[in-house]
């Protein structure tokens, strides 16, 4: 990772990180899965780029265990959570490691063996198409390749640093 010129002020950080709990997101787990290995994480850093080419960006800590799969320039799932899914964000949002995180929720795996959340509100199945490194993340764009929609829209939101409810 590159050094930052001008490091930001702790003052700045903090007033930063105020700003951000006051940014509502949709809550996502972005999967991906390769020779019966799966992975995935917690994400809210998450948003559509463009519909020509349809295409989304997520943005992954470098230090995550997910980022080197993808770094690879593999097959994802964007997986959009239900105002019923707090466990699940939970699961891999930390609380549980590897693939254990996959016992919360039910889960398939589709043609490309992409494990994907059967009932998450949708699911955008996606290939790496470009990636850019900035501080201790990656942005990845993700060339959408399939959609699946489920239910009705009623989405888990993060804010203020906890799960809540849309309505």
């Amino acid at each position: 990772m590159a050094e930052i010129a001008n490091p930001p002020t702790p003052e700045l950080v903090t007033a930063f990180k105020g700003a951000m709990r006051r940014l509502a997101a949709t809550v996502t787990v972005i999967t991906t899965g390769s020779g019966g290995e799966r992975q995935g994480m917690t994400a809210t850093a998450v948003t559509s780029v463009t519909m020509d080419p349809p295409a989304l960006l997520i943005c992954v800590n470098q230090s995550a265990s997910l980022h080197p799969v993808l770094e690879t320039g593999t097959r994802f799932c964007v997986n959009l959570l239900n105002e019923s899914h707090g466990e699940v964000a939970g699961a891999f949002g930390g609380r549980l490691q590897g693939a254990d995180r996959f016992n919360a929720g039910q889960w398939a795996v589709n043609d490309h063996g992409v494990p994907y959340l059967t009932d998450a509100q949708a699911n955008l199945f996606c290939r790496v198409d470009a990636l850019m490194l900035y501080g201790t993340h990656t942005i990845f764009v993700g060339r959408v390749e399939d959609v699946r929609l489920f239910g009705d829209i009623a989405p888990l939101i993060y804010q203020d640093g906890r799960y809540v409810k849309a309505s």
